[in-house]
């Protein structure tokens, strides 16, 4: 189980990057490529076999928490739809409140994909009231959409990388001023 505050931090930034949106690339496209991505992070024990039902979710779990990510950079996302995708996967686990050391914790009962999901679940949920889950944001560029931790001072980084993504942004803003200047 993940309970280190990085180590949550990381699990989260991990999934929500699983999809690089400007390549299209998804590293968890199938259910297989779910159970490796689920034995490779530690969240099971033994190689699950998603259901076809259970890859959807996971899917739909994902994007649920980019959308949320996105509003910790202040753009416009369902966090509503995206927290009630949340609360229905943590059923469908059956979090409950374990206790490790006299620590509560949030975890799954059951192993296998939906345990696996729910421990994904119970990181964002024990993240989420900390000053860290602010950190912890989707980039601006709507090309990209990459989660990454806000390490600067004033946690006030918009995008994954200045070089990149920031500097598209900067080149758009350039031409629509200078578009508008003629």
């Amino acid at each position: 189980m993940v309970t280190d505050l990085h180590s949550q931090l990381d699990l989260v930034r991990d999934y929500v990057n699983t999809f690089d949106l400007e390549t299209g690339i998804d590293t968890i496209s199938s259910p297989d490529e779910l159970a490796t991505w689920f034995s490779e992070q530690g969240l099971v024990d033994d190689l699950v076999e998603p259901t076809d039902a259970e890859h959807t979710d996971a899917l739909a779990l994902r994007e649920a928490i980019r959308d949320l990510l996105l509003v910790n950079n202040g753009v416009q996302a369902d966090g509503d739809a995206a927290s009630r995708t949340l609360e229905a996967a943590g059923r469908a686990a059956h979090l409950g409140v374990r206790f490790e050391n006299g620590r509560p914790l949030l975890a799954p009962e059951g192993d296998g994909a939906r345990a696996a999901i729910g421990r994904i679940v119970a990181a964002v949920a024990e993240l989420a009231p900390t000053d860290e889950w602010k950190r912890l944001k989707g980039c601006r560029d709507e090309n990209c959409r990459v989660a990454f931790y806000d390490k600067s001072r004033n946690r006030s980084r918009a995008w994954c990388s200045m070089e990149v993504c920031g500097n598209r942004e900067k080149a758009r803003s350039f031409r629509q001023r200078h578009a508008h200047a003629r």
